[in-house]
């Protein structure tokens, strides 16, 4: 069977959410620091990664 309309509607919102998330994750693999290595002390890579993340969604807000 088919999915009923309550389930069509959880879909579509999951998917909202999770496209951007997945452009944003293939956007970051292309980058070289990933290819090559985090070349500042470790410690400061979250806060660099969540950053760089936001700033990347922000970005993107105004497409």
């Amino acid at each position: 069977g088919g999915l009923t309309d309550w389930q069509k509607q959880y879909n579509h919102a999951i998917n909202k959410l999770r496209a951007p998330v997945e452009r944003a994750i293939a956007h970051l693999k292309t980058w070289k620091t990933l290819h090559t290595g985090y070349r500042r002390p470790l410690n400061t890579f979250p806060q660099t990664l969540t950053a760089v993340i936001a700033l990347e969604f922000y970005k993107n807000s105004f497409e």
